[in-house]
């Protein structure tokens, strides 16, 4: 009996052979809902902007679970130190050394009271050792767009008016990952301030935006990620059906930007190591990344466990994500040819 995955990869390479080029461009990208289209840096408020306000709070949303799957249980540690010495048991013999650091995370087989084995037979003293807690925030599956909507990549307070000072007690404030809609933009000084809820004006920078408009269409499943917006969108056609923040590599830097383009996903590893820049300073090496979706050679769509920085470059060219939003697309979404757009451009 054919599994859902199976039939989604069939169907897929179906539409493969009639073409996956885009269908058409995007249109630009929506600034607001059309109801608050009478905004403006001089008229802050309409009936109809405050009763689409008053009605839709709240973007039309719902969270994906969080769940660690493949590597749920399982520890994870770096050592605060450049070598750690190995023993055959715990107090026992010296056995090695490992080459450690921040960039290293050893996966922990087993421990013994301030020790943990990290590789068969080899025992490292937790002396100098973190543990890695792997982030709790998750995107969302999208019911309806009629609007733009964003996450707090701040802690912030909102203005009361665009361009206009912080204001925490009169006008309120958001925390870091908190979602919104954005009723309406106005553009001040060459800065967009968005409209977020009644008398509160946030600046661009303190957000990561989704529009309601892909950046651009093909057929069938595919998915976009915005370095700029460090978001990823995944589409069916043109219609968004989920969306996380993610880290990139940082445009800024060759050797580890992630590239802009089309790509396909032409490889998957549920759980494996990942380790690359040997005798750089930015050497890393991690064992057990989950849910490897790579679509361009040396980068990929995955899950970490080691840093709660999405909506940041953060990454060596990857796809940083979630454990749970990487395993949200694992089993749902992401299967062999799936188109990966990668694009730097603001939307507008």
């Amino acid at each position: 009996m054919l599994n859902l995955r199976t039939l989604v990869m069939f169907a897929v390479l179906l539409t493969a052979l009639a073409g996956l080029t885009p269908t058409r461009a995007a249109p630009t990208a929506e600034r607001g809902h059309p109801s608050c289209a009478g905004i403006t840096s001089v008229t802050l408020q309409t009936p109809e902007c405050d009763a689409i306000m008053a009605a839709q709070p709240y973007p039309n949303v719902a969270p994906i679970p969080f769940d660690l799957g493949v590597i749920a249980g399982q520890d994870f540690i770096y050592f605060d130190a450049d070598e750690v010495a190995l023993y055959n048991a715990p107090d026992g013999n010296a056995a090695g050394i490992l080459t450690a650091g921040r960039s290293r995370y050893v996966n922990v087989l087993q421990t013994s009271g301030d020790w943990a084995e990290i590789r068969p037979n080899r025992w490292a003293s937790l002396e100098n050792a973190h543990f890695a807690t792997p982030s709790t925030y998750t995107g969302v599956t999208i019911n309806r767009m009629d609007m733009p909507f964003a996450w707090a990549i701040y802690d912030y307070c909102t203005s009361l008016i665009p361009g206009g000072r912080s204001n925490c007690r009169q006008s309120g404030s958001f925390s870091r990952y908190d979602l919104m809609n954005i009723y309406a933009t106005v553009t001040i000084d060459g800065w967009d301030w968005h409209l977020v809820g009644p008398g509160q004006w946030t600046i661009q920078t303190n957000l990561s935006i989704v529009h309601p408009t892909p950046p651009t269409v093909f057929s069938w499943r595919w998915i976009g990620v915005s370095t700029y917006e460090q978001n990823l969108v995944a589409y069916e056609g043109e219609r968004p059906v989920m969306a996380t923040l993610v880290s990139t590599g940082d445009m800024d830097e060759e050797q580890w930007r992630t590239d802009p383009g089309v790509w396909q996903v032409e490889l998957f590893w549920e759980a494996g190591p990942m380790e690359g820049a040997a005798g750089d300073e930015e050497f890393y090496a991690l064992d057990q990344v989950p849910y490897h979706m790579y679509f361009n050679w040396r980068e990929a769509l995955h899950g970490v466990y080691w840093h709660d920085n999405f909506g940041y470059y953060w990454s060596h060219g990857c796809v940083n994500l979630s454990v749970s939003d990487a395993k949200w697309l694992w089993d749902n979404f992401v299967i062999l040819n799936t188109r990966v757009y990668v694009y730097d451009e603001k939307p507008g």
